[in-house]
């Protein structure tokens, strides 16, 4: 059993922690629109062909925004094709994911399934092919009143605006695997240029830029907010984590520990925007965060047609306990760098590594799914300091991306001494404290000590656990791993168990 101290310092209030960075993302890929959220001939599905027990689920995790329709998909499709009568829509090759795309879920049928969800949207324009003129009319006929795109929208059924906020210019244009691959300088001019404009038409959007990958390329970021740092609200970054072994315990401290990497790749990045904006000497009207719009924990397998040493990605291998605690650890970064990370879109709500499962009969809720939830209404509100004392390790190498390049993506990676106890604690608007702690020890529980503020006990303990790391939610065992709920009876004292998640209500006595 390992002993650890947390000592909370509700006093000292380091920011808000905004619900955004609780977000999930949609994309044109594999399963992850037909047939799980778009399925004309389901019987579980509403006239729009949207599925009702998805938008259920997503009501109950309570998605504060959702990014669509992607990714590397934007930069090939066509809004247009997306909307008016569904039977004179053109089926179109997807590509840069193969197969077909019917375009039967599109920009309506996506801002009515925020709507019913009480999501907010988040649109990517196509940046890599599509034109400046292309983004503007699309974000007229989201939002416009008088013009021949409104009226088209009124005409397809939706007669008030959609008043999107949240526009995406570009992504990952840096990618050689993208369409309209860009120079940092050539990008860094397209995006002022479509952002002025863009600022031109409502200047209420807010506008997100393209980010390097893993905030590691200094200088195209340096070149992005040059440019265009007057017209953001975000500047983007993606980084992924992935696994291999699902079967032992071999990658278990590496998968998470990587979440440690993830935080030094975002505090890395948020100083280059601070650096460059200073430097710059900009006035700027709003602060520029970071929006971490693509992340998850890939699966994959190996890939005996390419040889030895190769890998394919799993986009349906369900998500376990193990990678519950990755996305623990990960919201906890972000809740350490709030309010500078604004918002975050894991990939994906739906499917291809989801927080939900969805098959023709029903939806499985994975556990991160409930890892998702909780935070969502318990670690929201002002991020206090708390200091740790907990025995530590050294940070192994962390599981990044794809394992047939992750060791080069990961030489950023700084090891340090990092706890097996993963805590950070927030005073949520209704009063009291909430704590999150994280037992990353695969198999010592830990009796934990907590300094909390004269007068102020435990009130209710969550935990989500099992004895298997790799346990999953399936369609035949659905309840496999989920949260349980206790009562406490007071003090400052709390038992976490092995490679555990535990939340913590804390309430005046």
């Amino acid at each position: 059993m390992i002993k650890a101290l947390v000592t909370l310092h509700p006093q000292e209030r380091l920011g808000a922690v905004d619900p955004y960075i609780y977000g999930q993302y949609f994309e044109h890929l594999g399963n992850c629109i037909y047939p799980a959220v778009s399925d004309h001939g389901s019987p579980l599905a509403d006239e729009r062909g949207l599925r009702r027990d998805v938008v259920e689920a997503a009501r109950e995790l309570d998605v504060p925004v959702i990014r669509w329709p992607g990714g590397c998909f934007v930069d090939l499709y066509d809004w247009k094709d997306g909307v008016g009568p569904r039977e004179q829509r053109p089926v179109r090759y997807n590509w840069h994911w193969g197969g077909l795309e019917s375009n039967q879920f599109g920009t309506d049928e996506f801002l009515h399934w925020c709507e019913q969800a009480g999501a907010e949207p988040y649109i990517n324009v196509n940046l890599g092919t599509g034109t400046l003129i292309d983004s503007l009319r699309w974000i007229d006929y989201c939002n416009g009143r008088e013009t021949a795109d409104a009226a088209w929208r009124k005409a397809n059924g939706r007669d008030e605006p959609y008043n999107v906020k949240l526009w995406g210019i570009g992504n990952e244009t840096w990618g050689h695997w993208e369409a309209g691959q860009l120079s940092a300088s050539d990008y860094a001019g397209r995006l002022a240029n479509w952002a002025q404009f863009a600022k031109k038409y409502d200047s209420s959007l807010q506008l997100l830029g393209v980010g390097s990958y893993e905030g590691k390329d200094h200088d195209w970021d340096r070149k992005v907010l040059e440019a265009a740092a007057g017209y953001l609200h975000y500047l983007t970054v993606h980084i992924y984590g992935c696994s291999i072994d699902r079967e032992s315990t071999d990658e278990y401290y590496p998968i998470v520990f990587t979440p440690v990497y993830f935080e030094q790749r975002m505090r890395e990045m948020r100083q280059t925007v601070a650096d460059t904006l200073r430097d710059s000497k900009m006035q700027l009207k709003q602060p520029i965060r970071l929006s971490l719009d693509e992340w998850n924990i890939r699966h994959y397998e190996p890939d005996p047609q390419r040889g030895e040493g190769a890998y394919r990605l799993n986009r349906n291998s369900p998500r376990n306990l193990q990678d519950a605690l990755f996305v623990a650890g990960v919201l906890n970064a972000m809740i350490r760098l709030s309010p500078d990370v604004g918002m975050a879109n894991y990939v994906f709500l739906v499917n291809g590594n989801g927080v939900m499962n969805v098959t023709e009969d029903g939806v499985v809720k994975t556990p991160l799914y409930y890892v998702f939830q909780q935070y969502r209404k318990w670690m929201v509100g002002e991020h206090v300091r708390l200091d740790i004392q907990s025995p530590a390790m050294m940070t192994p190498a962390p599981k990044v991306s794809n394992p047939e390049y992750t060791k080069e993506l990961a030489l950023a990676h700084r090891p340090v001494q990092a706890p097996l106890l993963d805590a950070v604690a927030v005073i949520p608007e209704e009063g009291g404290l909430h704590i999150s702690l994280t037992n990353r020890h695969l198999t010592e529980g830990a009796e934990i000590a907590l300094e909390l503020p004269a007068g102020m006990k435990i009130a209710q303990q969550w935990t989500l656990t099992h004895d298997d790391i790799h346990a999953a939610n399936t369609p035949a065992s659905p309840d496999t791993v989920v949260p349980v709920w206790a009562e406490h009876k007071g003090g400052a004292a709390v038992s976490v168990p092995p490679h555990s998640l535990v939340l913590l209500k804390c309430e005046n006595s």
